[in-house]
């Protein structure tokens, strides 16, 4: 076996992904969540897609990055473009994909050193 170093030590990643759970390097998340390469916040309001406001999409822009992901839980789904509004406002763009696959983009471009905000909705069952 060859062993090679991880050159994204310091980088915050997503380890595990099931439909009620998510399992970061620093924890394990049954509820929705924002995450960068340097930090986790837990504990973001939409528990689904119909509950995501404003200052929900706010709270994503304020991580000031390159690129912007929301998960919409099990399914894709794209919210009313008022939602998204905040970002227009900023000249950002943010991508509406299903959790996973903002989970899969996030490791990716984290491993690339890019800064990246995923906000990841972790449905209610």
């Amino acid at each position: 076996m060859q062993l090679h170093l991880d050159p994204n030590i310091g980088v915050e990643i997503i380890v595990t992904v099931a439909a009620d759970c998510i399992t970061t390097r620093t924890g394990q998340f049954t509820t929705s969540f924002i995450i960068t390469p340097e930090c986790v916040l837990a504990d973001w309001p939409p528990r689904q897609i119909c509950e995501l406001q404003t200052a929900d999409m706010e709270a994503l822009l304020e991580n000031n990055a390159e690129v912007y992901l929301v998960g919409t839980g099990l399914n894709q789904h794209f919210p009313s473009p008022a939602l998204s509004r905040c970002f227009a406002d900023a000249g950002k763009a943010v991508d509406f994909m299903t959790s996973r696959a903002a989970c899969n983009t996030y490791n990716l471009l984290a491993s690339e050193g890019r800064k990246v905000a995923a906000a990841v909705i972790i449905e209610a069952v």
